[in-house]
């Protein structure tokens, strides 16, 4: 399955940008920045990265997060991941950049943590 995207606003000042499919090197990988850059851009600073729905990521989409990261951050944001499997949670491990970005369980508890 293709990357698919969805977006929604949950209480006060949180986005969720839920992903679905492949994160992998694509033309696709716009939709992700372009949905955190949207959110930013619209003021959001608490955004969660809903993994649950992913198949598979590579190396450039671990690198496609972390770049969003570190454009909240720069923004004074708040981005955190949440509801990844082991296999998405091994490639972030492998580049060690679950140092740098939080993961949490699951949506609400990635909701609870701002």
């Amino acid at each position: 399955m293709l990357l698919s995207l969805t977006t929604q606003t949950r209480e006060p000042g949180i986005v969720i940008v839920s992903i679905t499919g492949r994160v992998a090197l694509g033309v696709e990988k716009g939709q992700i920045e372009d949905a955190i850059f949207g959110a930013l851009k619209d003021g959001v600073r608490k955004i969660v990265i809903d993994l649950a729905h992913v198949s598979y990521i590579d190396s450039a989409g671990v690198g496609i997060i972390a770049f969003c990261f570190g454009k909240a951050s720069q923004a004074g944001a708040q981005l955190t991941a949440a509801a990844a499997d082991a296999r998405v949670k091994d490639v972030f491990h492998i580049t060690r950049l679950d140092q740098v970005v939080t993961f949490f369980p699951d949506v609400d508890s990635a909701c609870a943590s701002f």
